[in-house]
């Protein structure tokens, strides 16, 4: 039926023979998650507003669907990001002041409008965040699962940028802009790496010569693991504790560096993503020929303190219908048992053991239909059945 039915502007659904696939990537993603000592957590799908955000940022208000609930009278919303929500689990329910905790999760999000054009307004997402540990360790592992799990999705061919947002916010604290229109300011200028931008806020805003030299220095300092001894260079005169972020920070890329051989690394000391919510380091994951991040994370210690229970944290979160659409491919059909065949049960039983799909001919079911979901058959020749390629010549 088509007439008059009008899809909702960015959702989809998941049609044959896609769904299979998506169940396939699923488990074996949380299967990674699992062999790596993370636990799964299943949040609600909806929840009152202030726990989904979670003291976070606006930007995420912006996103989340919000109704009154007619019980309480408090507004309720559809989640738009699963990580609140698993901090505030974290938080209420695990020793996270006592010792590091690892949770992993999936399910449905949904944002009140469309992120981009041509985006998807639900997300499958999927994710780990680590609890508890402000070591660059923790930093360095959360960074290596969202490979792994990347790769284990097919994705080969990995390019992955870094930043660290306390630089940025520390040097902005430094010069006295926190919580200023030039904060703002800057973070846009950054944000589209515009030195233009920097120079006019000298004119209008009354930014200081020095402010503009060190952020205009912050995009210059983009490229390859090399870029990080000229920012060195460039930062170790920088006061507040911007060179020992500098120094955690380049211990945490040369180290990823190390771990993940054929990993394309890019250091963006520019990178602003996430700045009212995230504290240190952030990283996004790219796959060939695709312009949007398949996962992205970084840390966010301050969010724990919206519930209540301060503590470090850091993680990861990709959308698995974002990660499908980079790795499509043919979907595997299946083996079709002719009508009135007497193939044996044990034969059709092995196939179905070494992960074949099997479908049985249905009277009103013709060879050519079955082409969509067949592309072998069982065949009797001299009292044996075999599987061969599926043969339609002939049929209409």
């Amino acid at each position: 039926m088509t007439g008059g039915w009008i899809q909702l502007d960015g959702v989809e659904q998941i049609l044959p023979y896609d769904g299979w696939e998506f169940e396939q990537l699923r488990r074996e993603l949380l299967d990674c998650l699992y062999q790596n000592g993370y636990e799964l957590v299943v949040p609600p799908l909806a929840d009152f507003v202030e726990c989904l955000l979670g003291g976070t940022n606006d930007d995420l208000d912006v996103l989340t669907v919000k109704t009154p609930d007619y019980v309480s009278g408090k507004m309720f919303g559809i989640r738009a990001d699963m990580t609140p929500q698993v901090a505030r689990l974290a938080a209420l329910h695990l020793p996270v002041q006592e010792q590091p905790v690892r949770l992993c999760y999936f399910g449905s999000s949904l944002l009140a409008r469309v992120p981009s054009i041509g985006g998807s307004r639900e997300l499958l997402q999927f994710g780990a965040e680590l609890f508890g540990s402000s070591s660059l360790e923790s930093d360095c592992e959360i960074i290596r699962l969202m490979i792994e799990s990347l790769r284990i999705a097919g994705i080969d061919s990995l390019s992955v940028s870094l930043g660290h947002v306390g630089i940025i916010e520390s040097l902005i604290e430094q010069f006295g802009y926190k919580k200023s229109s030039l904060e703002n300011a800057l973070l846009d200028a950054l944000k589209r790496k515009s030195k233009p931008e920097l120079d006019a806020l000298a004119g209008r805003e009354g930014l200081r010569a020095e402010a503009i030299e060190i952020f205009s220095n912050l995009i210059e300092l983009n490229g390859g693991i090399d870029i990080l001894d000229e920012a060195e260079n460039r930062l170790k005169s920088v006061g507040n504790n911007v060179p020992q972020l500098l120094s955690e920070f380049e211990r945490v890329v040369r180290r990823v560096a190390e771990e993940n051989n054929g990993v394309s690394l890019h250091v963006d000391f520019a990178q602003v993503g996430g700045y009212q919510y995230h504290t240190g380091v952030i990283f996004s994951a790219y796959g060939p020929g695709y312009g949007q991040p398949l996962a992205k994370g970084g840390r966010y210690d301050s969010v724990m303190a919206a519930y209540g229970t301060p503590c470090a944290a850091t993680g990861f979160s990709g959308d698995l219908r974002l990660l499908r659409r980079a790795i499509r491919g043919e979907c595997k059909k299946a083996v079709m048992v002719p009508l009135d065949s007497n193939v044996p049960r044990e034969q059709i039983d092995a196939l179905i053991e070494r992960g074949d799909r099997v479908i049985h001919q249905l009277p009103d079911q013709t060879r050519a239909s079955l082409i969509h979901t067949c592309d072998r058959e069982f065949v009797c020749h001299a009292g044996e059945w075999r599987v061969v390629p599926l043969a339609i010549e002939g049929e209409v």
